[in-house]
Order: C-alpha cells, then structure tokens, then sequence
C-alpha cells in the first residue's frame, strides 16, 4: 500500500522511547491492520459502485495490489478479488475477474488457466491457447512485469489451481487422450528422428495443446516460463536464468507434422527431418516470444523452402 499517504493521529503511543521499542509495540499493529482494512473496504466499495473511477486508479496501481497477494497473506483473498485480468473472451481494454471467471468455468474445467507475456496483441492468438479457445475455456492474458511473481504466490483462488498454458502437460478430453495413445506409435519414428537432431530440447512428444499450429515449446510444471527468462535478462540478471530445455510439442494433425513423419518413415536420415524439424523448433522460438539463436540460417532454410515451392 505504497500508494497511501497520512498521518495517524494517537494518544496512545509511547514517544519517549527508541523507533526501535516502538515499532515492537501491538499498538503499531493494531493500527495497520486496521488503516489495511480501511483501505480495502475503501476499494471494495469504489469497486462495486463507481467502477470507472476504480479502473482508473487501477490502471496507475495494480502493481502494488499484485504485489500484496504475495505479502499479505491474512488479505490474499481480497486482495485477488480486487484484482482485474484481460482474457480469451474481453474485447481488448475490457477485465474480468477471477470471481467471474469461476463463476464462468464449465463443469469439469478443475483450473484457472492463464498466459503471462509482454502484450495482450502477442499472447491472444499464442499457438498456447489454440485447444482452449476450441473447447470453450477462457484465458487470463498478464501482461504486467509482476504477474511472474503474483501467479506463483496466489497458487489458488477459491478451491481452484491456478495453471499456466505454457508449462507442464495439458489435461485433454478422453477423446483427445484416447487419439494421442495411439498416435505415439505411429509417431514414433519422427519423434525419435527430432530428439536427435534437435539438442536443444529435452524431450518431443505429441501435443494436445496444439489445434492450428505444427508445434510449440513448453516448459516443465514449477520450472521457469520462457517469459520471466526474457524479463531476467532484459534486467541484466540472465546470470540467473537456469540451464534449462524445454520440450517440443508437435501436432500431430498438422500436414507439415504429418508430411515430415512420411519423410522419417521411410529415411530417419533424410535431410529434410533435420532441416524442416529445425524450422518447427526455430518457428516455436519466434512464437513464444524468443529470438532464435541463428537467424541467419532460419531466413536461409525458409529462402530455400520458397524457392523449392516458386519452381
């Protein structure tokens, strides 16, 4: 609560001892706690009857509140129904909130599913959110530098885990989780091809994640996003951004995924597996939001591509 200034006036505190005694004295807490309710009782109502005005102070100071989730525990919950998100189903401009957003989930949706980036424009049409938006599932889009640090400490909200599109394995319908089982062996071979030629990740597997795009980079449940890496070293901390891989995710319902499977069935040594598996791996880096290491050779092999297509 940087943003509140004053001064409290009282009879009761003690002056003629050290800052340090008086800052131990239960009346000091008496008195934040209740400024603290004060404050978001303030909120509360500014929130509910002059809404416009609230968003304006919002807009200025949503940090701070972000921030509280994290560092007021005795108040996380208010502090989260203060809180206004964009998401997969607000035009641009417009919030909801996370009480709406419960209110909003279908039956068996279980998690609150959110995607962190540095725009609204970059994150809405992510390859991340393609089954989401399919199966009817909204998505908060964060787009403050705090939302790293605000989504890990509020962890859940009524009951409800709150779930990053770009971590971890997506939970997919028995239908999808039926198809995948037996497409893993049919993939097989591609799968096998892409690991090997493809040392930057940690693993390939098959995508139910993906309904539009040919493959997207995921990182583990509890590791770092690929956004807090770019806030890290756009901070001039990447000393502290962990050795990590992260996992290549294929649809396999794709024509190019299912184009180069036929090229390593028949040879897994075949050139094509190899260049066109890197042009996924170097699009999926461009999609999330990253630089690929060797632009020069990705504008190189997609000249090539287009010349072979022109011909």
């Amino acid at each position: 609560m940087r943003f509140v200034k004053g001064v409290v006036d009282s009879a009761d505190l003690p002056l003629n001892v050290s800052r340090e005694t008086l800052q131990h004295n239960p009346l000091l807490a008496k008195i934040r706690s209740n400024l603290v309710n004060r404050v978001l009782k303030t909120l509360e109502e500014m929130k509910t009857s002059e809404y416009e005005t609230y968003l304006k102070f919002y807009k200025e100071f949503s940090p701070h509140l972000k921030e509280g989730v994290g560092q007021d525990w005795s108040n996380r919950e208010r502090l989260a129904d203060l809180l206004l998100f964009e998401s997969t189903k607000t035009e641009a401009g417009k919030f909801t909130t996370l009480a709406d957003y419960v209110g909003r989930m279908p039956a068996d949706q279980k998690e609150i599913y959110y995607l962190i980036g540095d725009s609204r424009a970059m994150i809405e049409n992510s390859p991340y959110v393609e089954s989401f938006k399919a199966r009817g599932q909204e998505v908060l889009l964060l787009t403050d530098a705090v939302d790293e640090y605000f989504a890990s400490s509020l962890n859940r909200y009524k009951d409800k885990a709150l779930k990053a599109v770009d971590r971890g394995e997506i939970e997919a319908d028995s239908t999808d989780a039926g198809k995948k089982k037996e497409l893993e062996g049919q993939f097989k071979p591609l799968i096998e091809a892409l690991k090997g030629n493809l040392p930057e990740v940690k693993e390939v597997r098959l995508s139910t994640r993906l309904k539009e795009s040919a493959a997207c980079l995921v990182a583990d449940e509890g590791a770092m996003g690929a956004h807090l890496e770019r806030l890290l070293k756009r901070m001039g901390r990447g000393d502290e951004v962990p050795d990590q891989k992260r996992i290549l995710e294929i649809n396999p319902n794709h024509a190019i995924v299912k184009g180069l499977l036929s090229v390593a069935q028949k040879n897994a040594a075949d050139p094509k597996v190899e260049s066109f598996g890197r042009m996924l791996y170097d699009a999926a880096v461009i999609a999330e939001g990253s630089r690929i290491a060797d632009p020069a050779s990705f504008a190189r092999r997609l000249n090539d591509i287009m010349a072979a297509q022109l011909r």
